[in-house]
């Protein structure tokens, strides 16, 4: 049996009946894995060493108390066995500040999922170009002229931060309120962009595929966005439904996996829309919940299995 860390938001301010990283723990601990909770703002060095304030939790499907802590203890993190990160996004200098704090564990003998340097260098926007055959027309720029071009060229686009996550800041933009939209981005910051060609088929919902150490599920999770939106995230109302994957699911896949595992990510999200990648999601990939409480596909207790394999 493993030491097993979890690096994440708050505990107390999860949705127990939603929450992904939730799961994963309540199945490491059924598993007889002993779990340590990792409030994100406590990993640090001290010296060279790479260290973490720690509590031992247990968890249950509880609506009235879903944890229990024990008293916090400062280690070194080398004396865990495995660290699962967890740590929602904003990808910001503090995410990538805690990569460092794990890599440096890594070297160590700390297994962490996913990799500290794939989380710092797989950016879940940007790794899609990898894959120019699965994408549809995409600009990566901060220059407002070349996104105006983008715009004109495509009449309906889609504009993403790089570093945020469940369709914050992600809006429609057209040749109708272009101008607009440009600058309010441009008035916040100078930061790059992607934009995309807007893909008429998000309105009947994207398509969540979770790939657990290469492996593909049987179904997927299909978000349909709240009416007037067209965002299917489930963090601001979309609807989670589920279905087979389809033959271009699995070609997207099966042209991911070996390259997933060479990383070491070990769970992805792949989104979906239209037949097109659009992110390959690798910080804090959700959806485990929607999938096993509506087709009984537990991925949670698939990671977990094979834990001696990722520990090697």
């Amino acid at each position: 049996m493993f030491k097993v860390g979890v690096v994440m938001n708050p505990i107390s301010e999860i949705n127990y009946l939603k929450d992904s990283t939730l799961l994963l723990m309540i199945e490491l601990q059924e598993q007889g894995h002993e779990l340590f909770y990792i409030d994100y703002r406590n990993l640090f060095f001290s010296n060279q060493t790479p260290m973490a304030l720690i509590q031992k939790v247990e968890v249950c499907m509880n609506q009235d108390k879903w944890y229990s802590l024990e008293e916090e203890e400062k280690i070194s993190l080398d004396t865990l066995d495995i660290v699962l990160m967890r740590q929602d996004p904003p990808f910001d200098m503090n995410f990538i500040n805690n990569t460092y704090v794990l890599e440096s564990a890594e070297k160590n003998g700390l297994a962490v999922v996913n990799s500290s340097s794939s989380l710092r260098t797989y950016n879940e926007k940007l790794s899609i170009l990898n894959y120019p055959k699965l994408i549809t027309d995409t600009l990566v720029t901060a220059n407002r002229k070349l996104m105006e071009e983008f715009v004109m060229i495509h009449k309906k686009t889609v504009i993403k931060p790089l570093g945020l996550m469940g369709g914050n800041g992600v809006q429609k933009v057209t040749t109708e309120n272009y101008q607009e939209i440009l600058k309010n981005v441009f008035d916040d910051n100078q930061e790059m962009f992607m934009m995309q060609k807007f893909i008429d088929e998000v309105y009947s919902g994207d398509r969540r595929i979770l790939v657990i150490n290469g492996e593909m599920p049987n179904s997927v999770v299909l978000r349909k966005p709240p009416e007037g939106d067209f965002r299917g995230n489930l963090a601001i109302g979309g609807e989670a439904f589920t279905e087979p994957l389809n033959g271009r699911d699995k070609e997207i896949v099966d042209s991911l996996k070996k390259d997933l595992i060479r990383e070491r990510i070990y769970i992805a999200g792949l989104d979906v829309v239209g037949g097109f990648l659009t992110e390959i999601n690798i910080t804090c990939p959700t959806c485990f919940r929607e999938l096993m409480d509506q087709t009984g596909e537990n991925l949670a207790k698939i990671f977990v299995n094979q834990l001696k394999d990722i520990k090697k």
